[in-house]
């Protein structure tokens, strides 16, 4: 069971506060048939919401026609695809498995090596969360692989572009922490 989608597109959408404004959002996704793998809307800020919306992408081209449909509408203020090379993902992760009391050292350090936290430990079950890059979620699973997953809860991809502009590589002292002096 693979947690992560193999072709997805995770897409940035600014939308004004009104009523009904997520709804008119999400029914352009739905009447143009794209298949929206997850959505997540920020609280409102300044009058705006932040969603950010996941989308099985067969190609680029399938990027570019969601994109051209969402600028069309009222409510959208700004649509920015994040595509991998050029951004951060993070993916949170609930992994509940069927670990004996006898077994649970085995869960600590597949958890240790993962860097994965164990919530809760109990009554033959075990719940681990991590937060990591979604192919990390999916290591973790493959990892647990001897014992049975009863469930895993993702969230959506949380997303930020990089500081550096594809094929722009850092040199040593150029922005980095090392370098940086505290000024007092």
């Amino acid at each position: 069971m693979p947690p992560v989608a193999p072709c997805s597109a995770v897409l940035r959408l600014d939308v004004i506060e009104t009523p009904y404004a997520i709804a008119r959002v999400t029914s352009i996704l739905t009447a143009r048939r794209f298949d929206v793998l997850t959505l997540d809307v920020g609280a409102p800020a300044g009058g705006r919401r932040r969603m950010t919306v996941e989308l099985a992408a067969g190609d680029d081209l399938e990027v570019r026609r969601a994109v051209k449909y969402l600028h069309r509408s009222p409510d959208v203020l700004k649509v920015v695809h994040l595509p991998d090379e050029e951004s951060h993902a993070r993916r949170a992760a609930f992994v509940v498995i069927d670990a004996p009391a006898h077994r649970l050292p085995e869960v600590v350090t597949v958890a240790q090596a993962m860097s994965a936290e164990i919530v809760e430990a109990g009554h033959g079950r075990c719940t681990l969360f991590l937060a990591a890059e979604p192919h990390r979620v999916a290591e973790l699973v493959t990892a647990l692989g001897d014992f049975a997953v009863r469930d895993v809860v993702l969230s959506a991809p949380v997303r930020t572009r990089t500081l550096r502009r594809p094929g722009e590589h850092r040199h040593a002292g150029q922005g980095t922490m090392l370098n940086a002096r505290i000024l007092r």
